[in-house]
């Protein structure tokens, strides 16, 4: 009677420490996990960064073509005594819807690359956020059940006496 009840409790022993083994060993991530998360992290903020030195270069050229724009209509007006008033009328038309069409894709461009970067800025702070709270969880789980499972496994419930037997 004795030897049935104590291999129902050793039998119960081992399916507890092999359930909290697999536990521990199913919930904790990977070592490898938060380095490439901090990676990521460091690749978002780097590609944020790249996208303002695009904003910039987008901005010069914006500059350029508006200059450009500007000198060729100078050097056609410079040309007066060929030209007569029905032909400036259009050309200054034209000239201003170029220069407005130029301005407003230059905004429109601005505004995409600060959504963009405000993007990547929020992708980054999530990982930095799943960073933190990985870290927090494997220490939570390390810490609890190491010490829990060390607990089950040097708790021997039977004394020298009962193995004799």
């Amino acid at each position: 009677m004795r030897s049935i009840a104590k291999r129902l409790r050793w039998g119960c022993v081992f399916v507890m420490i092999g359930g909290l083994v697999s536990l521990a060993g199913g919930c904790a991530t990977p070592p490898s996990v938060a380095p490439l998360l901090r990676v990521t992290e460091r690749a978002l903020l780097d590609e944020s960064g790249r996208l303002k030195q695009d904003a910039e270069r987008y901005t010069a050229y914006t500059r350029q073509t508006l200059r450009t724009l500007e000198d060729a209509y100078s050097q056609d007006l410079d040309q007066a005594e060929v030209l007569t008033p029905k032909w400036v009328r259009e050309a200054t038309s034209v000239y201003i819807t170029a220069r407005e069409t130029i301005i407003s894709h230059q905004h429109a461009l601005a505004q995409e690359q600060r959504a963009r970067a405000d993007n990547l800025l929020a992708a980054a702070a999530a990982t930095r956020r799943a960073i933190a709270l990985i870290e927090q969880q494997d220490k939570l789980l390390h810490g609890t059940l190491d010490n829990n499972l060390q607990r089950l496994l040097t708790y021997s419930d039977w004394t020298r006496q009962e193995s004799i037997r």
